[in-house]
């Protein structure tokens, strides 16, 4: 086996450490943007060792994303593209977790608001969802690691977060690059930023990835924060400039409402990318209750199985306490999950 990721991508994670790709479930490496480059870290002792498992066939730990997918009969991250390289050709940057929602599925590490609230749920006596972080807002990025990304065969960069309007050296990444690069985002289209667009009308191709789970209400409960009407206004200035797609996180919380976003996403002429959730496991689809699973749709390869009663407990607990805390109750806005959940 091989993997192209693993010989011309270099993926950044938002506190700057250097992992093998988005989807990759290693532990915490060593590597990072203040000890290492990225060709560094393409030779470097984790990825060299990878590289060498996949090669006898082996799959790594840290693949298991894309194993499941393939064992699967699906199209993992591992082969869904064939046009990496020559050289460093493709970068996925999270320059911080700086991000103005708080997406139910996400955590602290790649929201600042999420981290910010789960230290505001700590000092009232409540222990929190997610983690609590010793630095809740944080970006590695700075005009140190421009030189990073200078003189690289560059295809392709995919920008997300946190949230990557947000990127307070964002512009001064752009300038840098050659016009000729694709510049792919990865946005929750609730913030519309006329510096960073009007620096994005000197690229031959852009594309907004638009990170929408749901439509109407239910966005605003599933990625809490959010506002729909904002969102619509966004995305009707986005597909008038870039090409536009839509990749929903499907969970437990929107598998039964993929109809919605699929009508949605047809008559604004955008594509629909399947995006499964995997982590964490009390939102996977696998650990719905059977009175909901039964409804999902296009995702059987992933509901198949006996679901996890300690996670679907888990689903009560933490719903329950987030609803609690942010004064919202899932049954307004998600009916049929929070009746299949005893919430209603």
């Amino acid at each position: 086996m091989r993997c192209k990721l693993l010989e011309s991508h270099t993926y950044i994670a938002a506190n700057g450490q250097y992992r093998m790709c988005c989807t990759s479930n290693e532990p915490d490496n060593a590597e990072t943007v203040h000890t290492h480059t990225p060709q560094q870290w393409l030779q470097s002792e984790t990825v060299t060792k990878a590289k060498e498992q996949l090669a006898r066939d082996e799959w790594p730990d840290a693949c298991v994303g894309c194993k499941l997918h393939e064992e699967k009969g699906l199209k993992s991250r591992r082969i869904l593209k064939d046009h990496y390289g020559p050289g460093l050709s493709h970068l996925d940057l999270r320059f911080g977790n700086s991000c103005n929602l708080q997406c139910i599925s996400c955590h602290s590490g790649a929201s600042s608001s999420i981290a910010e609230e789960a230290v505001a749920m700590d000092r009232k006596g409540i222990i929190p969802v997610h983690q609590i972080l010793d630095t809740p807002n944080y970006n590695w990025y700075d005009e140190r690691y421009l030189h990073y990304f200078e003189d690289l065969p560059l295809q392709e960069v995919y920008l997300t977060g946190g949230e990557p309007m947000m990127v307070k050296h964002l512009p001064q990444f752009l300038e840098r690059l050659d016009s000729s690069v694709t510049i792919r985002f990865n946005t929750n289209a609730t913030l519309y930023n006329p510096k960073v667009h009007e620096l994005l009308k000197r690229f031959d191709r852009v594309i907004m990835s638009l990170s929408l789970d749901a439509v109407d209400k239910k966005i605003e409960y599933i990625r809490y924060g959010s506002n729909w009407e904002t969102i619509q206004r966004n995305v009707d200035i986005y597909k008038d400039l870039y090409k536009c797609d839509v990749a929903p996180c499907t969970s437990v919380l929107n598998a039964l409402y993929q109809d919605e976003i699929k009508e949605w996403a047809d008559k604004m002429n955008m594509k629909v990318w399947d995006n499964l959730l995997v982590y964490p496991d009390w939102l996977h689809v696998k650990n719905a209750p059977d009175s909901l699973k039964s409804q999902f749709k296009y995702i059987d390869e992933w509901k198949a199985g006996k679901a996890d009663t300690a996670a679907q407990a888990k689903f009560v607990e933490y719903i329950t306490k987030l609803d609690a805390f942010r004064n919202i109750r899932i049954k307004d806005y998600l009916p049929e999950v929070a009746k299949a959940y005893g919430l209603d």
